[in-house]
């Protein structure tokens, strides 16, 4: 789900000089901890010195999230309600889900969506789920696309909207349209064509889920400094509700260098919706392969931004990018988690970040 939106950036790499952004190396796993389970209470925050759980991540409207892979090995080895208590014990309110759909709108792995949800429900915590635009096709002309997405988003909501509020509308979306060696903040960064064969496709998605249900609230999301992307949707009459944002931690420096001069993502976006909610649908630490402090290092830029989302009343959710670390993966992918494996699959032990959650929520 998650990319490195820098990767592309040739000229912002000349400019920053000496920042890499756009490393897929594989990362060396952290040492296994000796045990599987935190003390409650246990003084495992790293930044305690200067910043407690206690202030950082609870006492404010801000509500806590992660994101999860249901047809990924880790996930289908955890049972949903497993993996809905784990988020209780940290503290969060939604689980982000990637959910793949058929051409006519249902789920591809329906079951295992209600049962996640059955177990959400009855855990108290929401389910985000992230649709896929599976019948988006640029070579199609902007009416069809608009009937492609009205379809798929319509019938969607008539089978699960009972479940949800919020749906988020793809990801990555923003990627693909992005002419070489653009920032994304422009609107003339990007392929014209293209972006008006997602944006109506987005806007029929819009429309046909809240034709079927009617109280529903729509995101689109993108990353690094692509916000001319939402920006446009807007612009081209897309009527999504929610700014959904994602960012990582080698964004944070050079946005806030020049030429860019943005050392607050959450207030760049505040002040360009500031009649939209905004939900950090992804964020986290991207490992470094020679570092041996990668797990206190991403305990302190996520403890870091969640403060800084707290204090911007305009955020809403933030969701951490992700539940589990998935090894058979490559690169930043294998070591998302805020949960390692022992034994694959089958026994896990707590990052320095998920303890953190953890002494927060107790």
């Amino acid at each position: 789900m998650q990319k490195n939106y820098l990767k592309r950036s040739v000229i912002l790499m000349s400019v920053i000089g000496t920042t890499t952004f756009s490393s897929c190396s594989k990362q060396d796993s952290p040492q296994p901890e000796s045990t599987v389970m935190t003390t409650p209470g246990e003084s495992t925050n790293l930044l305690l010195a200067t910043t407690s759980p206690s202030s950082s991540m609870t006492g404010s409207g801000l509500m806590l999230g992660i994101n999860g892979h249901m047809g990924d090995a880790p996930y289908l080895a955890t049972s949903p309600t497993k993996q809905i208590q784990m988020l209780k014990d940290r503290g969060m309110k939604w689980y982000r889900l990637n959910v793949q759909t058929k051409s006519d709108g249902s789920a591809s792995s329906s079951n295992l969506l209600e049962a996640l949800q059955a177990a959400a429900t009855n855990g108290g915590v929401n389910i985000l789920p992230m649709l896929y635009l599976r019948t988006l096709d640029y070579s199609k002309s902007q009416a069809e696309s608009y009937q492609l997405g009205k379809t798929l988003g319509g019938n969607f909501a008539a089978k699960y909207g009972k479940y949800f509020t919020y749906y988020n509308l793809g990801n990555d979306l923003d990627l693909p349209l992005l002419y070489a060696d653009q920032s994304g903040q422009s609107q003339n960064d990007y392929n014209r064509a293209k972006f008006n064969v997602v944006a109506a496709y987005l806007k029929g998605m819009d429309e046909g889920i809240k034709a079927k249900d009617p109280g529903a609230k729509t995101m689109i999301s993108a990353g690094w400094l692509h916000y001319g992307f939402l920006r446009m949707c807007d612009w081209y009459g897309v009527k999504f509700d929610v700014v959904g944002y994602n960012w990582y931690s080698d964004m944070e420096a050079p946005a806030a260098k020049s030429p860019y001069n943005i050392p607050d993502i959450t207030v760049k976006l505040a002040s360009l919706f500031p009649n939209k909610p905004i939900w950090f649908t992804e964020f986290n630490y991207r490992y470094k392969t020679t570092s041996t402090t990668n797990e206190s290092d991403q305990n302190a830029f996520v403890t870091k931004f969640i403060a800084k989302c707290k204090a911007n009343p305009q955020v809403k959710v933030a969701i951490v990018y992700q539940l589990f670390d998935e090894p058979y993966k490559s690169g930043n992918e294998r070591t998302y988690g805020i949960i390692k494996w022992t034994t694959q699959y089958t026994t896990w032990v707590n990052k320095t970040l998920s303890k953190t959650f953890m002494s927060a929520s107790n």
